[in-house]
C-alpha cells in the first residue's frame, strides 16, 4: 500500500454528509440527467476522482434530494472484489419487486459455479430487473468505488448500460479512474465515451472549507487559514476533516505553524519509511528539512549520505519521495503530497530537527531560507537572528513585499532579547500582516500583546485592527487613547502613526474635515509616509469628502504619464483619480485610476483595493459597464478574501448597482447580502451609504418605490455626515426623491431635493445637478406644474450634456419623454425615448430599456419588449452578448481594436493568461480562428481616444 491509499481506504473515515459543502455544479449536473431519465431518456454519469475526494458524499447528498425514484444502490470493496457476482448482489437485494427468474436463478446458485456462468446470463438478468423496476418509476443505479467491485458484475453492468434506450434510468458509476486495470475494457469505453457525462471531482475550494470548518462547529477558517489548508490537503475532503478534527484551532489559524499529516495517513507513511534502510531514512527526513522539495546534493551533504541514487531508489519505490526529470543538471527531488512531507517532518524529534535546521543555514544559499532555518533552529532569545529578521523585513517592505515582512517580523519578535523590542517587532508585524490582508492573524498578534506593554503602543494597534475590521467606534476609542498617552516628543513616529489611523477612522465615520485635520497633524510629525503609503491619499480624499476637491487635485501636484508614475506616488495618483471622479472629470480619472490599478498590483492591499473600486465606479459612470463589472467583482472578492470589513459595502455595492441596471438581481442580491452582513454599518456612514444606495438602486430596477425609501430613509439621519450627503460620491438622494413622488409622498420628497440641490449648486457638479433636475421635473410634474416641470426637464439635459454619463443622460431621455407623452406630444416624446432606448439597448440595462419600450408602444411606436434572458440587439457585436460572458465580450472587443494582450491585460488589468484563456473560449464560442475573425463579427470598432484613456 503506498502512502496515497489511505485515502481510498474507507475504514479510517466513515463518510458521512452531515457537514457536505460545495459540488454545486456537480449536483446541478446529476439533477439535470435525473429529469432526462425521468422523461424517458437513459443518461450514464461516470464519477471520478482519488479517494477521500468526497465521491461518496457527493452521491449520497444526491440521492437524499431525489424524490419518488427506485435507487438500486451497490459499492465495491477491496477485500471482496474476488466475490463472483457479489456487486450483483447487492444490487438485486435491494428490488423492491421479485427478481426475475433469469436473475433469481443465477443468484441460487453456489458461489463456486458464479465464475463459469454464461457471460452474457448475468447481463440479461439485471436488464430483466431493470426493466420490472422501471415500471413503477424512474430508477437510480449506482456503483460506487466501482474499482473494486468483481468482474463479474462490472461485465453484467457493461451489458445492461449498453442496451438502455428509451429506459427511465440514470445509471451513475463512481471511480479513481477509468484507466484502472481492473476496468473491463467494454465497461472503460463506454464510461469514456459520448454521450457519458463525466464529472471528475476536485479538490474543495478555500472558501468551501472555510465553510466546512464552519460546519463541523469550529470557527469558521479565515481566508489565509483555509488557502493554506487547501494547499496542504490539495482540498481533500476527507484529509481536511481528519485535520479540522484532530488539530487545535489556535494551530489551524496560525500559519507559521506548520499543520500536521492526519494520524491515520501519518501512520501509513511513518510504516512505509521504517521500512527502508537508515540512509534512506535520514535522505527522507533531510528533505522535509529543506522543504517540499530541494535539491538531491543538498539533501545527501544534510544527510551525510555519500551516495544518496540507491536511498533515492529505495525512498522512490516506497512512495515517499519523487525525482525531478532525468537530464537535468541539478537534480532534485520533492514529496508527492505536502502530508507525506508533514508526516515525516513532525515525526523528527525536536533536538534532531534543530540540529539539521542548524546545519541546513550553512548550506543554502538565499537569505529568506537561512533565516528560515535558523528561526526553526531557535531554542530561546537572540539578539542576532532577531536584528537580521527585522533587517530583512525592512528591505522586503520597502518593495511591498508585505507577506515576507510579516514573516519575519513576526518571527523576530519571539526571538527578540528584550521585552520591549518583542512588543515593537511585534507592531510592525501586525502593521505587515494588515496590509497584506491577513487581518485575523493580525488581530491575534495584536490581541496578544501584554497588559505591561505601552499604553500608546498597545491602544494604536488594536485601535488600527479595530479599523480594518469596521469597528470604527471602538477604534476610534482606542486611537485617541493612544494619541493622549504617547509621548510625542520622544516618540514622534508612533504619535504620527496614531494620528495616521485616526485619519482614516474620522473619514470612514463621515467627519472628513476632521481626517483632514489629523493628516496634516500626522504630516508635520512624520515626513515618513509609514508603512501604508495613505496617508496622503487620505488626506486628499477628506478634502474632497468635505467639498475641497479642487484644493485637493492641485495638492497632488504634476504628476508623470499614469501608467509609469514611481511607486512613492501611487497615492497621490489613486488620490487624484478619485477627486477626478468625485468632480465629473470622468476621462481623467479614467487614465488616473487605470494607471493606479496597473501599478498597484505590488503595493498594499488597500491600495489596490481602493485603485480596483474607484475604478469600476468610473467605468461605470462612463457607461463601460463590462470592464467595470470585471473591476467591481474583483475587487469584491479581494476584500472577502483579505476580510477587509471596511470597504465591503463598497466593492459589494458598486457591483450589485451594475448587475441590477442589468436585471440580474440574483447576481446582485449575493452582493447586497455580503455587503449588509457586514457589522457596525452605521458606524461607517461613507461605506454604509454606498451599499444602501446598491440596496436602492435595485429596488428601483425593479421598479419597487417602496422599497426604494424603506432602504434610502436611514440615509437621512447622516445629514451632517461628510461622505454622505458630498454631491457626485453616492448621489442616493434623487432615487429617494423619485420613489417618494412615485408614493406620492411629494412634501417629504422636496424636504430631501432642496438641500441636495443647493450643495450641488455650490460644488458646480453638472451630474448631481442632472440628476437633482431630473428628480425635479418629476416632483413638479407630480404637483401639475407643466411649464416647471419642461423646464426642469431642459435643465436636466443641459447638465447631462456637460459629462460623459451615458446612463444618467438616458435616463433624463427616459423621464421627459414619459412626461412629454403624458401631455400628448407624441413626436417629441418619440424622439427622447427613442434615444433613450437605444442607450439602455447599448448598455444591456434590461430594466430600464423595458420602461422605454413601454412608453415609446403608448406613443404608437411599435417597438419589441427585450427577450428575459437578455436585452435587445441592434447591432452585430451586440448580437454576440448571448454567446459571450461579460469578460469575454469585453476582451474581444478590445482585440477588435487591434490590442495586443498585453495592452489588453493592461487596460482590463488582468494577467496575460487571463486574456489568452477569455480569448480562447471567445474563439471557440463563435467559431473563428483569428482575430480577423473577431472584426468580422463584431464589426468596427471606435479605439478610445488618448483623452478618454
Amino acid at each position: 500500500m503506498t502512502p496515497e491509499d489511505v485515502s481510498h481506504d474507507r475504514r479510517h473515515a466513515p463518510v458521512t454528509d452531515d457537514a457536505f459543502c460545495g459540488r454545486a455544479r456537480e449536483l446541478d449536473a446529476l439533477r439535470a440527467d435525473f429529469a432526462d431519465a425521468r422523461a424517458g431518456t437513459p443518461r450514464v454519469v461516470l464519477l471520478e476522482g482519488p479517494g477521500g475526494i468526497g465521491k461518496t458524499a457527493l452521491l449520497r447528498r444526491f440521492l437524499d434530494t431525489l424524490d419518488g425514484p427506485c435507487v438500486l444502490h451497490a459499492s465495491g470493496e477491496e477485500n471482496e472484489s474476488s466475490l463472483p457476482c457479489g456487486v450483483l448482489a447487492q444490487l438485486v437485494g435491494q428490488s423492491p419487486l421479485p427478481v426475475p427468474e433469469t436473475l433469481a436463478g443465477l443468484m441460487r446458485a453456489p458461489q463456486s459455479l458464479h465464475a463459469n456462468l454464461p457471460p452474457l446470463a448475468a447481463g440479461f438478468g439485471l436488464l430483466d430487473l431493470i426493466g420490472e423496476v422501471q415500471g413503477k418509476g424512474p430508477v437510480v443505479l449506482v456503483v460506487d468505488d466501482a474499482h473494486w467491485a468483481d468482474p463479474e458484475s462490472l461485465n453484467a453492468l457493461t451489458f445492461a448500460l449498453r442496451r438502455l434506450r428509451h429506459d427511465r434510468v440514470l445509471a451513475v458509476v463512481a471511480l479513481r479512474d477509468p484507466y484502472v486495470p481492473e476496468l473491463p475494457d467494454g465497461l472503460r469505453r463506454l464510461l469514456t465515451a459520448p454521450p457519458t457525462r463525466r464529472l471528475a471531482l476536485d479538490g474543495l475550494s478555500p472558501d468551501e472549507l472555510a465553510a466546512l470548518s464552519d460546519r463541523l462547529g469550529g470557527a469558521r477558517l479565515p481566508h489565509s487559514a483555509s488557502v493554506r489548508l487547501r494547499t496542504h490537503t490539495h482540498g481533500n475532503p476527507l484529509h481536511a476533516r481528519a485535520l479540522l478534527d484532530q488539530v487545535p484551532s489556535a494551530v489551524l489559524l496560525d500559519v507559521t505553524t506548520p499543520l500536521p499529516a492526519p494520524r491515520s495517513y501519518a501512520m501509513l507513511v511513518l510504516a512505509n519509511l521504517a521500512g527502508c534502510g537508515p540512509q534512506t531514512q535520514r535522505l527522507v527526513q533531510a528533505v522535509s528539512v529543506l522543504g517540499i522539495s530541494c535539491r538531491l546534493r543538498t539533501a545527501a551533504r544534510l544527510a551525510k549520505v555519500a551516495q544518496p541514487l540507491p536511498a533515492l531508489e529505495r525512498a522512490v519505490k516506497a512512495g515517499l519521495l519523487r525525482e525531478s526529470p532525468a537530464g537535468t543538471s541539478a537534480p532534485e527531488v520533492s514529496f508527492p503530497h505536502p502530508l507525506v512531507h508533514a508526516a515525516v517532518y513532525q515525526d523528527i524529534g525536536p533536538a534532531q530537527r534543530a540540529a539539521l535546521h542548524e546545519r541546513a543555514a550553512a548550506l543554502v544559499e538565499d537569505e529568506y531560507t537561512k533565516l528560515r532555518h535558523r528561526v526553526l533552529a531557535a531554542t530561546g532569545p537572540d539578539e542576532q537572528l532577531a536584528d537580521a529578521l527585522a533587517a530583512c523585513a525592512r528591505r522586503e517592505a520597502a518593495t511591498g513585499q508585505w507577506a515576507v515582512a510579516g514573516t519575519h517580523l513576526r518571527h523576530a519578535s519571539r526571538v527578540a532579547t528584550s521585552a520591549t523590542e518583542r512588543d515593537r517587532l511585534a507592531v510592525e508585524a501586525v502593521e505587515a500582516l494588515l496590509l497584506d490582508g491577513r487581518v485575523q492573524e493580525a488581530a491575534e498578534l495584536a490581541g496578544g500583546l501584554p497588559e505591561s506593554a505601552d499604553p500608546a503602543l498597545r491602544g494604536y494597534v488594536r485601535g488600527y485592527v479595530a479599523r480594518v475590521q469596521g469597528r470604527t467606534q471602538a477604534a476610534w476609542t482606542l486611537l485617541v487613547d493612544a494619541w493622549e498617552s504617547c509621548d510625542r516628543g520622544r516618540y514622534p513616529c508612533l504619535a504620527a502613526r496614531a494620528a495616521e489611523q485616526l485619519s482614516y477612522a474620522a473619514v470612514m465615520c463621515g467627519q472628513a474635515a476632521v481626517a483632514a485635520q489629523w493628516a496634516e497633524r500626522a504630516q508635520r510629525l512624520s515626513t515618513d509616509q509609514g508603512p501604508s503609503r495613505m496617508l496622503r491619499f487620505n488626506h486628499l480624499v477628506a478634502l474632497g469628502l468635505s467639498g475641497r476637491a479642487k484644493e485637493g487635485i492641485a495638492l497632488a501636484g504634476e504628476l508623470p504619464d499614469p501608467m509609469i508614475v514611481p511607486l512613492k506616488s501611487i497615492d497621490l495618483l489613486l488620490a487624484r483619480g478619485q477627486l477626478r471622479l468625485w468632480s465629473d472629470d470622468l476621462r481623467g480619472a479614467r487614465q488616473d485610476l487605470l494607471g493606479a490599478v496597473t501599478n498597484c498590483r505590488t503595493t498594499t492591499v488597500p491600495l489596490r483595493l481602493l485603485s480596483a473600486s474607484a475604478l469600476a465606479q468610473t467605468l461605470h459612470r462612463l457607461g463601460e459597464w463590462d470592464e467595470a463589472l470585471i473591476h467591481a467583482e474583483s475587487s469584491a472578492s479581494i476584500a472577502d478574501d483579505a476580510d477587509q470589513s471596511w470597504l465591503q459595502p463598497v466593492t459589494h455595492g458598486v457591483a450589485a448597482q451594475i448587475l441590477a441596471a442589468r436585471g440580474a438581481f440574483d447576481r446582485a442580491a449575493e452582493h447586497l447580502r455580503t455587503a449588509a452582513e457586514v457589522p457596525g454599518g452605521a458606524e461607517t456612514p461613507v461605506a454604509y451609504a454606498y451599499g444602501v444606495c446598491a440596496q436602492g438602486a435595485t429596488a428601483d430596477a425593479r421598479g419597487e418605490p417602496r422599497a426604494v425609501v424603506a432602504a434610502l430613509r436611514p440615509l437621512l439621519a447622516f445629514a451632517e455626515q461628510d461622505g454622505v450627503n458630498e454631491p457626485g460620491v453616492v448621489d442616493w438622494q434623487p432615487l429617494l426623491v423619485d420613489a417618494l413622488v412615485q408614493l406620492g409622498e411629494l412634501d417629504e420628497a422636496e424636504a430631501v431635493l432642496a438641500p441636495f440641490e443647493e450643495r450641488a449648486r455650490a460644488r458646480g457638479r453638472h451630474s448631481a445637478l442632472a440628476a437633482a433636475a431630473r428628480a425635479r421635473g418629476n416632483l413638479l410634474a407630480a404637483r401639475r406644474d407643466t411649464q416647471g416641470a419642461q423646464s426642469a426637464y431642459a435643465r436636466a439635459q443641459d447638465h447631462a450634456a456637460q459629462v460623459p454619463l451615458p446612463f444618467g443622460q438616458a435616463r433624463v431621455a427616459l423621464d421627459h419623454g414619459a412626461f412629454l407623452r403624458r401631455l400628448g406630444r407624441r413626436s417629441l416624446a418619440i424622439a427622447q425615448l427613442q434615444a433613450a432606448h437605444t442607450t439602455m439597448t447599448r448598455l444591456k440595462a434590461l430594466p430600464y430599456q423595458a420602461r422605454c419600450v413601454r412608453e415609446l408602444n403608448a406613443c404608437g411606436r411599435a417597438v419589441s419588449a427585450p427577450a428575459a434572458g437578455g436585452p435587445a440587439h441592434d447591432g452585430a457585436g451586440d448580437a454576440l452578448d448571448g454567446a459571450l460572458t461579460p469578460q469575454e465580450l469585453a476582451v474581444a472587443r478590445l482585440a477588435a481594436q487591434g490590442q495586443t494582450n498585453r495592452q489588453i491585460a493592461t487596460t482590463l488589468a488582468l494577467s496575460v493568461k487571463t486574456i489568452e484563456y477569455h480569448l480562447g473560449h471567445t474563439y471557440a464560442k463563435l467559431g473563428i480562428t483569428s482575430r480577423i475573425g473577431l472584426v468580422r463579427r463584431l464589426g468596427p470598432q471606435e479605439r478610445p481616444s488618448p483623452s478618454a484613456g
